[in-house]
């Protein structure tokens, strides 16, 4: 059997496992500590989402993925990493009732980077470069062997308290392996460009609501404000400034759509004193007024 013919065979294996577990449309979670998986029968209208670092696998369908200016595209075989929080908009594009889309999602975070980096000696080979923090690779058997093991894991709950942590190490350190790997261990490299840039979004994430200036910012993150520009853009696509908007305008929406707050008072707790101002900014990133928003979008943050 060739090697293409082993990574074929491993992925019908992981299909079917996924499948026998993913039984609701949308987000199915899982014993698994940040396993879970994906499905839908039809495919969706574009979705806005600050997305958390993670791995996502898809088995079956196709999705792009699209931040500032950059398309990801995936699909079976395909693998995309977030390795920072970036807000992203996020379209299922293939999927039917006879083949569903069916994605794995494992989310992680700077931790558990940093273990494993520092376990397995996983350095960086170049602190100056900074690179985008989200990436496609495709998927290999070593990879697929380790989420086969994880997933079949749900069958053995007793184990998983023992066992899940080490796996989710190993497939950490095999995307470590890939080709994009660097950009990984770089998030916890000291020194390293890109691990002061995921400080300068860390602080945001803290103090969105706040008024934040940029020199201060700099500074507390160890960089020039011309690098922490250029690095911040390198990574995110934005600027600090449009990364802290797209911030507070997420959190408002689930604010708005998924607690039913009143606009005004979501506009006032995520940072913004003026609500007309608010309502341009929030039609302009998520193409419509927040009310019609809520009406048309309970049910995202109701599944």
């Amino acid at each position: 059997m060739s090697p293409e013919e082993h990574v074929q065979c491993r992925e019908e294996e992981l299909t079917k496992l996924v499948s026998s577990f993913a039984v609701k449309e949308g987000t199915n979670p899982t014993s698994i500590h940040g396993l879970e998986f994906i499905r839908s029968a039809k495919p969706l209208e574009p979705v806005h989402t600050m997305h958390e670092p993670a791995l996502c696998i898809v088995l079956q369908g196709r999705k792009v993925v699209s931040i500032i200016g950059k398309d990801f595209f995936y699909k079976k075989g395909d693998y995309l990493i977030v390795a920072v929080d970036l807000p992203v908009i996020g379209e299922i594009l293939e999927a039917s009732e006879m083949e569903p889309y069916l994605c794995l999602r494992l989310n992680f975070n700077m931790m558990q980077i940093a273990e494993v980096s520092k376990e397995y000696k996983q350095h960086s080979t170049n602190k100056d470069v900074s690179e985008r923090g989200i990436f496609v690779d495709q998927t290999d058997e070593v990879m697929l062997d380790a989420i086969i093991r994880l997933v079949k894991l749900l069958d053995t709950p007793e184990d998983t308290e023992i066992l899940a942590p080490l796996i989710i190490k190993e497939i950490l350190y095999r995307i470590m392996q890939g080709k994009h790997g660097n950009t990984v261990k770089s998030l916890v490299a000291k020194g390293s460009k890109l691990s002061e840039v995921a400080a300068a979004l860390d602080y945001l994430k803290k103090n969105f609501s706040q008024e934040i200036k940029i020199e201060a910012l700099a500074k507390t993150v160890n960089l020039s404000l011309s690098a922490l520009y250029h690095h911040f853009k390198q990574v995110t696509t934005m600027t600090p400034i449009q990364y802290q908007r797209a911030l507070r305008l997420h959190e408002a929406r689930r604010l708005i759509i998924g607690k039913d707050m009143r606009v005004a008072d979501a506009a006032f707790q995520v940072g913004y004193d003026s609500p007309s101002y608010f309502n341009r900014e929030y039609r302009k990133m998520f193409g419509k007024p927040p009310g019609k928003d809520r009406k048309e979008n309970m049910h995202f943050y109701n599944v």
